[in-house]
């Protein structure tokens, strides 16, 4: 192991230091005697522990104790770390890799977090307005392998948000063109289709095995979120989904055996409220405006990545998010906890232990 500082940007004054990582987070090291900025200097990735004590004049264990305190504040990289990536790979992952070298360190390198995304299995719902915005952050992401669903047609009025498709698409199934158009982009994916309607569990359970994450960007009909929620949590497998209500966009996510489910948040909306009060539901009409449809989308994917990298925790897990389009802020519109009584989760849990696609790896 050859540790490396990363990039920053250093202020030097009497007795400290002040560094700014690319994380943005400022850090101040205590320096009385000039021998942590010493250490820095020969932190540039050429020299292991002993090294470092030999050039510092400093005992071994010292050393390590200071190496320790910058891995944990985030401000190193092992320099020896190798990875499985081809050149090729690094190059096209590039951007890729230089984001997640912002949340490496010695135990884990960027490299790993690409690696666990190569590696990964999605199932996505739909590549409508949500789900082609998905799609093309999954290809870009350079996620392994996609398995996709859907039974529509491209028509006129899906051009304002949904950019995977052209005017001579029209009348041509939405799922082959959209794989198609993500095959052109990433010849490295591996792409399967699945060109059907979702009428209950029963059509999302035979897709779970082997997978790591759901993906869910359908809407109709109205149940179809439970029915994803009952497939996914017996199967142990977390998802993903959002929608759009004209001024606002809402996601929310389910890991199984750690937060509450979808039936726990309905059980424990009728606890605070007394039960639900039927609602009229009109004609639904699509509102979805394309910057709306790709920033929401965006929100989603980026979860994913949490959830198939664990470069930090997803902040959806049992909490609703909404997304205020007008004024632009974020909140947590909803929170719920894993409900012990509930039927659903109570029986995934005695069916099987679940662990998350990053946990077993």
């Amino acid at each position: 192991m050859r540790p490396r500082l990363k990039a920053y940007n250093r202020t030097v004054t009497a007795g400290a230091i002040l560094l700014v990582p690319d994380s943005g987070v400022e850090i101040t090291l205590g320096d009385p005697d000039g021998r942590v900025l010493a250490l820095l200097e020969l932190l540039d990735g050429a020299r292991t522990h002993e090294e470092l004590a030999s050039a510092l004049d400093t005992p071994l264990p010292d050393v390590a104790e200071g190496v320790a305190a910058l891995d944990e504040a985030g401000l190193l990289e092992d320099a020896d770390a190798t990875t499985e990536l081809t050149p090729r790979q690094q190059e096209r992952y590039f951007s890729n890799l230089a984001f997640f070298g912002a949340f490496a360190g010695l135990s884990r390198s960027r490299y790993s977090f690409q690696e666990a995304l190569s590696a990964s299995h999605v199932l996505l719902l739909g590549v409508g307005g949500l789900g082609s915005t998905l799609l093309m952050n999954l290809a870009g992401l350079g996620v392994g392998r996609v398995t996709a669903l859907d039974n529509d047609t491209v028509e006129l009025k899906n051009f304002s948000r949904q950019f995977l498709y052209s005017e001579a698409d029209i009348g041509q199934p939405k799922l082959a063109r959209a794989l198609e158009r993500a095959r052109s982009f990433n010849s490295e994916l591996e792409l399967v289709p699945i060109e059907r309607w979702v009428e209950g569990p029963e059509d999302v359970a035979p897709l779970l095995p082997g997978v790591d994450l759901v993906l869910s960007a359908i809407d109709q009909p109205v149940e179809v979120q439970t029915w994803v929620d009952e497939a996914c949590v017996r199967a142990g497998v977390p998802y993903v989904t959002g929608g759009m209500q004209i001024g606002r966009g809402q996601y929310f996510s389910v890991e199984p055996g750690v937060s509450g489910c979808r039936a726990c948040w309905r059980r424990a909306a009728e606890r605070e409220h007394g039960g639900l009060p039927p609602i009229d539901r009109p004609e639904r009409v699509n509102r979805g405006l394309g910057p709306v449809a790709s920033l929401l989308g965006s929100l989603i994917a980026l979860e994913a990545v949490r959830y198939l990298t664990r470069f930090a925790s997803p902040i959806s897990a049992g909490k609703l998010w909404i997304v205020d389009f007008a004024t632009g802020r974020s909140d947590i519109g909803y929170e719920w906890a894993l409900d012990p009584g509930c039927r659903l989760c109570g029986s995934a849990r005695a069916d099987a232990p679940v662990a998350t696609a990053a946990e077993t790896r």
